[in-house]
């Protein structure tokens, strides 16, 4: 076992699976079988972000992570656009792609709002919600620090600024520990969607969830600080509350095993 004996001693990678959808072509990966499991990415992201967690779930449930536009596998131009509801769009349309008529979906980081989003636009495909170390209803510590989001998120499309602000925001985004593969493009469509969010959306978007949820964070978080998850947990509908004292931001790997037993409880309602 790995990191606080909750980490399986190898991941889950499968290959990826290419599907059509209104927008466009998506990839995604799909294994097991049982009640079905959907996973949304944080920023950036892709679907080796919840290797751990599928190990975890070892096949109890059918496990399906999605790439959303501009990350793995899918192009940029398969998503409507960088805001929390055109994305949310996006994975709303995923599920009825891939023919899931039911399911527990779940979105780590800047992922929990783009899955809060699907689950209030497609409430009879969702039928529980599962967010991890989700961003809330105000900035977060991490947002507050690119201030300037919304310049280099025009930066990143300008003709002379294009390379060199890619490169620079590649470098700060590898200082903060986010994965070398992480491509100049990713990071670019990063800060574009960080640009893009709006909380008063998430807000609406919360009052509006009527999905049993799940809600996990670890306090030791240098991301999100407690009071931010605390608070939206608390505007949420009822649902299992998971708190560790240390397990960082990425909790689907740190905790993947209590939250796979967390998940499939909760999809069995």
């Amino acid at each position: 076992m790995g990191v606080g004996m909750t980490t399986p001693a190898s991941p889950s990678d499968p290959e990826r699976r290419s599907a059509e959808g209104r927008g466009g072509p998506f990839t995604y990966t799909d294994e097991g079988s049982g009640p079905v499991i959907v996973a949304v990415h944080g920023l950036p992201g892709s679907v080796r972000d919840y290797r751990w967690l599928g190990a975890a779930l070892g096949g109890s449930a059918r496990f399906v992570r999605l790439d959303l536009p501009g990350f793995g596998g899918t192009p940029l131009s398969s998503g409507p656009g960088p805001s929390i509801d055109a994305r949310g769009a996006f994975v709303a349309d995923a599920l009825g792609a891939l023919e899931v008529s039911r399911c527990v979906l779940v979105g780590h980081s800047m992922g929990g709002a783009v899955a809060l989003s699907a689950a209030v636009q497609a409430p009879d495909r969702v039928g529980a919600l599962g967010l991890l170390a989700s961003i809330g209803l105000r900035p977060h510590r991490l947002l507050r620090r690119f201030v300037g989001a919304g310049a280099f998120a025009s930066a990143v499309d300008q003709p002379l600024l294009r390379w060199p602000s890619r490169t620079l925001l590649k470098a700060v985004f590898r200082r903060l520990g986010f994965p070398a593969q992480t491509t100049a493009d990713e990071v670019a469509h990063t800060v574009r969607c960080a640009a893009a969010v709006d909380f008063e959306t998430q807000a609406r978007n919360t009052a509006r969830l009527t999905a049993r949820t799940l809600s996990a964070w670890a306090e030791d978080d240098a991301f999100i600080e407690r009071a931010v998850f605390e608070e939206h947990a608390a505007a949420l509908p009822k649902g299992p509350r998971l708190t560790w004292a240390k397990g960082g931001h990425n909790i689907q790997k740190t905790h993947a095993v209590e939250l796979a037993e967390a998940l499939v409880a909760l999809s069995r309602g």
